[in-house]
């Protein structure tokens, strides 16, 4: 059984595929395949404004697709994601990454810390520039040996599409 997490990007992408409820109802049936949700991430959902280019409408529909893809299957917030998350971008400044604590990377490594310690196997983004920089990569790794818990893979969006479009 693969157990996964999605960035908050994939809700996005996936709203926007020509066959999105296809999709979603091949994602929401593979009994092998779990994704999780986490608080944050919800919360980043929660808060698109109702005045950007998204809206209001956009914003319910990708709330709903959240819930009905993580189910029942929530990771709790804790002091040790926190901590990790911590660890991470102190390691990622010490090897010279650009972003700080208060900027997006803040939810990325939060997520990552959430399925390093709940042994997540992968993490699906398109986030290059900030959750899959090789500098925020290294960090991860580094900081999850000390810790003794596994890094999960990072795969792309486009991998997951093709997963559930059986072109895999």
């Amino acid at each position: 059984m693969l157990r996964v997490i999605f960035d908050t990007n994939i809700y996005g992408h996936l709203i926007n595929e020509p066959d999105a409820e296809v999709l979603e109802q091949k994602i929401i049936q593979e009994p092998e395949f779990v994704v999780y949700g986490f608080g944050p991430i919800r919360k980043e959902i929660r808060n698109i404004s109702t005045s950007s280019r998204l809206g209001r409408q956009t914003r319910l529909y990708l709330l709903g697709l959240y819930d009905r893809i993580t189910k029942s299957h929530t990771l709790p917030e804790s002091s040790r994601v926190m901590d990790l998350a911590k660890e991470y971008h102190g390691r990622y400044q010490a090897a010279g990454g650009a972003y700080g604590w208060d900027t997006n990377i803040q939810i990325d490594f939060i997520i990552v810390a959430c399925a390093s310690i709940h042994g997540l196997d992968i993490i699906y983004s398109r986030d290059k520039r900030t959750m899959g920089n090789v500098k925020a990569i290294r960090a991860y790794d580094a900081v999850n040996q000390k810790e003794n818990v596994r890094t999960p893979n990072l795969i792309d969006y486009e991998l997951l599409v093709k997963k559930f479009r059986g072109l895999l």
